[in-house]
């Protein structure tokens, strides 16, 4: 966005959608580039509804949070360091590409979490007005601030549809004057909205804003960091002691790391959305109350109306041979003796997600489908999406079963959670199959009744996530060929365990295992590309890193080294492909050269991968660039410079293999620092052990040279490795203490 000191004359289209709403509340905004942070408070403030008299907060993708700093610096936040200033951070330094988002959270108490995507950015003539506007949305404002969030916020829609309304309940008040008011939720008003924008002034933020000190960037090994909740807000507004969430998580340690993906273009993806039976269903029936349909007090059709639906849309059509719709002649049967339109399943599913998606209203006594264009391209896949996502967070909080409480239904939302995780990570059209799945955990865990409700648990859990993923598209399913369900065979099994088991059988827990091993279960599943899409996008939610392949292509070097750390050689040769086909082989070098400068564990790892990119460069113009690096006194570029151009097979590289030699001992230790300033000391010596080029009977002809490479970091790394090496090889570990001593000395 900055070059030369001037800013470039764009605006950024903002998709902000209030977390956590159903149906989905959302607003699209457009904001000038060089805007402040501060100016985009503001326009949310006004676009939603809120009053402002409560903190806020926003955060970043790599966890930098950025506010009011004078009202935030007493709270806090669990950042282990500063707050940036909302009003000296420009919106475009923040949001630099398409596809980054922001997390902006208001009222610490509520915890009303906002999610921004920068969805374009849009060139500005030069001299036309720097404006704040409405371009899109969906729903009305939100009708009042502290009723408890998003849940209240259901549970007031809940009550003003109700025809008894609230009565005497905590919202009933607030219903009452509603009502009154003539309030409609599904009502969205752009031009009011924008009218009430156009007296925001945005202000300009000169030159590139900083981030809060100790941020960092990119994806791979940096895990995003967030905050613990926040003990309680202090701004005189918000409920003192009530438990607050500042909108970022916890670090967590045991994020995972997932491979980088490739997706399908949104059209194949919008056209996949339009051939799930259940949204296809769904939409024919938006059409079809076009005009308007009677409903009864519970919201749903009546009686002839659903006979009428179903027959005339054909939702019978995906039910399964055993559904009572399948046959004609049966239909015709249920149908005749239906007396509520929710006993109808191949109705009530996709009639409710329509309703519950603001696809369907209902006012007045009918039900009111939205117009063709409500729900098309980009937010019939956002809306696909956030189905995906409440499913998958109904399931880690309650399981997949339905029924099973206590420590087995959290079993099972774990099971299904490390299911998600095993689905996203499969390569492309893999399969994944519990009975693979199930041996594997065979060979390591010794038979018995736990383990054998364990696999149980699994299997069950395997079956439901399956059932469930596939209803949305996400996956192919395919069941296995037993007779009973894996559920059924679960409470078999947990009968027979408990001596209770029903029907008056005999079957011995060990009997009934034998059973579960012996069915020719079989259930296998394989995400869908419309799936690999949701998975990611709910992974990217809940903070977890999930890489693009292909994302780091117009990124500096910089961001491209730190990103590419945890990628197999394969894809790292992909997205470097798709990196040098932006830029010229001499520039490329020359950014990847100095991005290898500076100390410190990232720094070390940045190196570690420059290493591999620049091996793949044979453009005489990146070994000029080499040669010159290869001469500089700038620590990590030269040394980085002087072993590529050592290992290079031809022989204008030109490179004394002295200092080659040299420059290698400095990275070896260079690549040791890496784990000594990440890792405990035994794991720091396992992945010693593991890596190649560090094995032992290496180290024992370089250990007597190694505490004379000048690294900052060489005395630090001997030191751990000589005790950590005690218990493998004592005479290395003594010799390595010796070295590290001499290396204490010499500085």
């Amino acid at each position: 966005m900055w070059q030369d000191g001037k800013t470039a004359p764009s605006d950024l289209q903002l998709k902000i959608v209030l977390h956590g709403t159903r149906p989905p509340l959302w607003r699209r905004l457009v904001l000038p580039s060089d805007t402040s942070l501060g100016t985009l408070h503001d326009a949310i403030q006004v676009a939603f509804g809120w009053h402002g008299g409560h903190l806020h907060l926003f955060t970043d993708e790599f966890g930098r949070g950025y506010g009011d700093a004078a009202r935030l610096s007493d709270i806090d936040l669990g950042f282990g360091r500063g707050v940036g200033h909302e009003g000296a951070t420009a919106l475009g330094d923040v949001l630099a590409e398409e596809g980054a988002r922001l997390r902006y959270v208001y009222d610490f108490g509520d915890d009303w979490e906002h999610r921004i995507t920068l969805e374009k950015t849009l060139p500005r003539p030069v001299g036309a007005e720097r404006t704040v506007r409405c371009v899109g949305g969906r729903r009305a404002d939100v009708p009042a601030e502290d009723i408890g969030g998003v849940w209240g916020l259901a549970g007031v829609l809940e009550c003003l549809d109700a025809p008894d309304g609230a009565g005497d309940g905590p919202y009933g008040e607030l219903v009452a004057e509603l009502r009154a008011a003539g309030y409609d939720p599904a009502a969205f008003d752009r031009d009011g909205i924008t009218g009430r924008l156009a007296q925001l002034m945005p202000d300009t933020v000169f030159g590139e804003a900083k981030p809060p000190a100790g941020g960092q960037a990119g994806r791979g090994g940096v895990r995003r960091l967030t905050a613990e909740d926040v003990a309680s807000c202090t701004c005189g507004q918000c409920r003192v002691g009530d438990p607050v969430d500042a909108g970022v998580d916890e670090p967590d340690e045991d994020v995972p790391v997932l491979r980088p993906v490739t997706l399908a273009s949104q059209e194949d993806l919008v056209a996949a959305v339009r051939g799930v039976p259940l949204f296809d269903a769904a939409l024919r029936l938006v059409a079809w109350c076009r005009e308007g349909r009677q409903v009864t007090a519970a919201r749903v059709l009546r009686p002839a109306l659903a006979r009428e639906a179903v027959e005339e849309l054909h939702l019978w059509k995906p039910a399964g041979d055993d559904s009572p719709y399948a046959d004609a002649v049966a239909r015709a049967r249920a149908l005749k003796s239906l007396r509520s339109a929710k006993d109808v399943a191949v109705l009530d599913d996709p009639w409710w997600l329509a309703v519950d998606g603001g696809m369907i209203t209902i006012s007045g006594g009918r039900a009111w489908g939205g117009a063709a264009t409500d729900f098309a391209d980009e937010d019939l896949l956002e809306f696909w999406a956030a189905t995906l996502g409440d499913l998958l967070e109904e399931i880690g909080e309650t399981g997949v079963l339905d029924g099973w409480h206590g420590e087995l239904g959290e079993l099972t939302a774990e099971i299904a959670d490390g299911l998600v995780g095993l689905l996203y990570d499969a390569p492309d059209d893999v399969w994944v199959d519990v009975d693979d799945l199930r041996a594997k955990a065979a060979e390591v865990v010794a038979n018995g009744p736990e383990f054998d409700l364990y696999q149980a648990l699994f299997t069950a859990s395997f079956q439901g996530l399956g059932e469930g993923l596939a209803l949305l598209g996400a996956v192919e399913y395919e069941p296995g060929d037993g007779d009973d369900s894996a559920e059924e065979a679960l409470r078999t099994l947990l009968n027979a365990m408990s001596g209770q088991e029903m029907g008056g059988g005999s079957r011995t827990p060990s009997a009934a295992s034998d059973r579960l091993r012996d069915d020719k279960c079989g259930h296998r599943m394989r995400l869908t590309p419309l799936g690999r899409y949701g998975l990611r996008a709910y992974l990217l939610e809940c903070g977890v890193p999930a890489p693009l392949l292909g994302e780091y292509a117009k990124a500096d070097a910089g961001t491209l080294l730190q990103g590419l750390q945890n990628y197999s050689p394969e894809e790292l040769r992909r997205e470097v492909e798709g990196w040098l086909a932006h830029r010229s082989a001499a520039d490329a070098t020359v950014g990847l050269l100095d991005a290898c400068a500076g100390d410190g564990p990232e720094a070390a790892a940045k190196r570690a991968v420059a290493q591999l990119v620049l091996a793949g460069l044979d453009d005489p113009r990146a070994l000029r660039v080499l040669r010159k690096a290869a001469d500089s006194d700038v620590q990590g570029c030269r040394q980085v410079a002087a072993t590529t151009l050592g290992a290079h097979p031809g022989a204008a590289a030109r490179v004394d293999p002295a200092r080659a030699e040299e420059a290698g001992l400095w990275l070896l230790i260079d690549g040791l620092s890496i784990l000594a300033g990440a890792q405990e000391s035994e794991e720091m010596v396992q992945g010693f052990l593991e890596n190649w080029n560090t094995a032992p009977e290496e180290l024992e002809q370089r250990v007597d040279e190694l505490w004379r490479v000048e690294h900052p970091a060489t005395a630090h790394v001997l030191a751990e490795l000589g005790e950590g090496l005690r218990g493998v090889d004592k005479r290395l570990a003594k010799r390595m203490r010796t070295a590290a001593n001499k290396a204490h000395s010499r500085r």
